[in-house]
């Protein structure tokens, strides 16, 4: 069988990348291109088959996963998107829906679920789980929204709650700001008391809501 599909994952973790590159060499359906978030140009596309579909790390550590698919958008518009995540982003995915991602994989899934989705993707057929969207948007409709409200947040608590708001997990917000992921964790409290929420999710969308960042 020949390769049909050309696959772009968009990853700061090498790890990911022969992962994923053992499930494909077995299907012999995608051939897997590479590259970290600040090698994106247009010419990576060229010689490329037309069926293209890009695969984003949802956890990249150097780059905002929402604007890794509107560069991949723009060099090659209608190219179908999926993320690829170990956990569930709510704030993200509901980000990365509206502009246009199909659905995600989950690191964790087998070999046969993952191909199972990229041949859908490769589709452009809409994978989200009607379910846990409702779940997802279920977070935005709660916790307190104060216009004008000026919380008493250190410096440091402003830098934690801008990478939470996009989505990034604690150990990623640790190694963006060179702090200790205990150091993360205590932050993340400190927040969560000062909004008076009881989850980072809920703090995100706090943040976004009173238009913070």
């Amino acid at each position: 069988m020949t390769l049909t599909h050309d696959l772009f994952l968009i990853t700061s973790f090498d790890i990911d990348r022969s992962g994923l590159a053992s499930i494909l060499d077995t299907s012999m359906r995608y051939k897997l291109h590479t590259l970290r978030p600040n090698r994106i140009n247009s010419s990576l596309f060229e010689g490329t088959d037309s069926s293209l579909i890009g695969m984003i790390d949802a956890e990249l550590f150097d780059a905002d996963p929402i604007a890794v698919a509107s560069e991949l958008s723009e060099y090659r518009p209608g190219i179908p998107l999926l993320f690829v995540a170990r956990s569930d982003s709510p704030q993200l995915f509901l980000r990365g829906l509206q502009c246009g991602v199909l659905g995600v994989v989950q690191k964790t899934e087998s070999p046969g679920d993952i191909l199972r989705k990229l041949d859908a993707a490769v589709r452009k057929q809409n994978l989200w789980n009607k379910e846990e969207l409702r779940r997802y948007q279920a977070c935005f409709s709660t916790g307190p929204s104060i216009p004008g409200l000026e919380t008493p947040f250190t410096l440091r608590e402003s830098d934690v709650l801008s990478k939470l708001a996009v989505g990034l997990t604690n150990r990623r917000i640790a190694e963006e700001l060179g702090i200790s992921y205990e150091t993360v964790k205590e932050h993340v409290q400190h927040i969560l008391r000062k909004v008076g929420v009881t989850d980072r999710t809920q703090a995100a969308v706090w943040a976004v809501r009173n238009r913070l960042f």
